[in-house]
């Protein structure tokens, strides 16, 4: 039996470090299992290589030395597939890897981790998909490190990045939320320090959900309903000058799109309750309005993404907020 290691996660047996060269998915085994890897993803000892040798991007690396909060079994497949990666190697690892990984990771060290192999990844020219991307933005968001994804989203040629709509605007309203439950916890504080630095790091969340609405042209994504909806509910919810000056730029912005407007019914329902509290009836009566009488609204979240095998979208399904008829968009 294998023994147990500080953290509580057992270390690989012998058998679980053969390979059975048979298929596999990237949903093997439980999310944070106590580190077991699906079979066919290992490699034989002889593909090994060397204990430590010197990676073309990370520097040295030992693969029996796992870094501080990573799991040995997770380290292990880590350094394995990057001396795999290398140019002399025939044997390359098989393109679900790096999803497995990203999916069963389990601390923010880890995400880390597999960062720098999906950097190696990369420059080896190993496949990249949309499914790679929309699994960065799950993980980060589940782990709650959305510092990682805007690295990674932002840096287009290093990390060769390919969002979808459904995913760019479902990380905007992760980034809002995270926005507004900062803000929130500054106004509980009685601490000006403390205030201070909570406000600003409410503001550097709003920043970057305007940062990541901005690469929807650049990646050449369509702009979505969600996108712009989120970033006004945020708005909304901080509800300061600033904050609402920008609500009602971006509402403006898609209300006035064509041929539908690009808000969600959940946006339109901030505006009306952000008007009425700042006491500006008119505006209010306009938004009631414009809830009344536009119809198939979208609601705030698209439900899911489809991929196929080489993790490319294949679509993405949406309910309307009045009859919840499902669409492809």
């Amino acid at each position: 039996m294998s023994e147990a290691r500080s953290n509580g996660q057992p270390e690989p047996t012998a058998e679980q470090l053969e390979i059975l060269d048979q298929p596999t998915t990237p949903h093997m085994v439980t999310r944070g299992d106590a580190g077991l890897l699906p079979h066919a993803l290992m490699v034989t000892k002889e593909d090994l290589g060397p204990h430590k040798f010197e990676s073309y991007h990370l520097g040295e690396l030992n693969y029996k030395e796992p870094a501080p909060d990573v799991r040995s079994a997770m380290w292990h497949l880590f350094v394995s597939s990057v001396w795999r990666l290398r140019r002399d190697v025939a044997r390359k690892p098989k393109r679900s890897v790096i999803h497995w990984m990203i999916l069963n990771a389990i601390s923010k060290a880890e995400l880390d981790m597999i960062e720098r192999l999906h950097v190696e990844w990369r420059m080896m020219t190993a496949p990249l998909s949309q499914a790679t991307t929309n699994i960065w933005a799950d993980a980060c968001i589940r782990l709650d490190y959305p510092e990682l994804f805007m690295k990674i989203i932002l840096d287009r040629w290093k990390y060769r990045s390919l969002p979808i709509s459904y995913t760019l605007s479902r990380f905007i309203g992760f980034l809002g939320f995270k926005s507004t439950k900062t803000y929130a916890l500054a106004k509980e504080t009685e601490d000006e320090a403390k205030k201070k630095e909570l406000e600003e790091q409410g503001a550097q969340y709003l920043d970057d959900a305007f940062r990541l609405f901005a690469l929807y042209p650049y990646y050449e994504v369509p702009y979505d309903p969600q996108g712009y909806g989120a970033l006004v509910e945020a708005c909304c919810m901080i509800n300061t000058e600033e904050a609402w000056r920008r609500a009602l730029v971006v509402s403006e912005e898609g209300l006035a799109a064509t041929p539908k407007p690009l808000l969600t019914v959940e946006a339109l329902e901030a505006l009306v309750n952000c008007s009425t509290l700042r006491e500006e009836a008119e505006m209010a009566a306009r938004y009631k309005s414009i809830l009344a009488d536009t119809k198939d609204l979208p609601t705030a979240f698209k439900r899911h993404a489809q991929f196929d095998k080489q993790g490319v979208v294949v679509d993405q399904i949406n309910w309307l907020a009045t009859d919840k008829i499902r669409v492809k968009i």
